[in-house]
């Protein structure tokens, strides 16, 4: 059922021009950035090898362009997954699936799945770029199955986010606003912290090991336990939705 719930959102998300046209144009200027910063590199590269400077296409083209890419599913998501549940509390249609034999653990991993495989492309084209890339540096597997998993844990706890603010608002105006609101303070709290508690909070510095090929434990808990918490708040707001039965 929860796969079922999931197809029937990405269809419905790619029925009309606006998935398209987000996609299209973010896959346009990621490519148009990243092979900007390789011209930038290309023409420096000689400057660097006289300085004997450590940095390389890795540091200078493909993390920024990660980066970018980040940032990039940070804006499209809300975008995307805003009337997740807003669209079908403002029509109406909420009632009916509450009352059909679908639980809201369904309906809720059913929503977040398919907004995650609706902004699947963008994260495949950062990866197939860095492929391209991956002959002529030293860029190994695991650094890029690392930083491919970073962007699907961004994309993952965006969603779950997006998902979760959505069921609390009809409008889904509202659902984007809130979601840019709490995906942009997570990003920005790392500029704006010196140390301790707040920079555990911010999203950037957990990141960022996953595009330098560091897997470590906690930041992967980080990204799970953002998104278990809102999805968990997902489904209790879709439980008091339905009378708490």
């Amino acid at each position: 059922m929860i796969r079922s719930i999931a197809f029937r959102e990405l269809k419905s998300l790619y029925a009309t021009p606006v998935a398209w046209v987000l996609l299209a144009a973010s896959q346009l200027l990621l490519a148009w950035l990243m092979f900007a910063q390789l011209d930038v590199y290309l023409r420096i590269q000689p400057e660097l090898t006289a300085a004997g400077s450590g940095l390389g296409i890795i540091d200078l083209v493909i993390i920024p362009t990660l980066n970018t890419s980040a940032l990039m599913l940070l804006v499209i998501i809300p975008l995307l997954g805003a009337r997740s549940f807003s669209g079908e509390m403002q029509s109406g249609r909420i009632n009916l699936l509450l009352s059909s034999p679908v639980s809201a653990l369904q309906l809720v991993l059913g929503k977040w799945l398919g907004l995650i495989l609706a902004s699947a492309p963008l994260t495949l084209l950062m990866i197939l770029m860095a492929l391209v890339l991956e002959s002529g540096s030293s860029l190994d597997a695991g650094q890029l199955f690392s930083s491919a998993l970073g962007l699907l844990l961004t994309t993952s706890m965006a969603a779950a986010l997006t998902v979760w603010l959505s069921s609390i608002t009809r409008q889904a105006m509202i659902a984007a606003s809130l979601a840019y609101g709490v995906l942009f303070l997570l990003w920005l709290l790392d500029s704006h912290s010196t140390g301790g508690s707040p920079v555990n909070l911010a999203l950037s510095p957990h990141l960022q090991p996953f595009f330098r090929g560091l897997l470590e434990t906690s930041h992967l808990v980080y990204f799970m336990s953002v998104t278990g918490l809102a999805l968990g708040f997902a489904i209790h707001r879709l439980w008091r939705l339905g009378g708490g039965q």
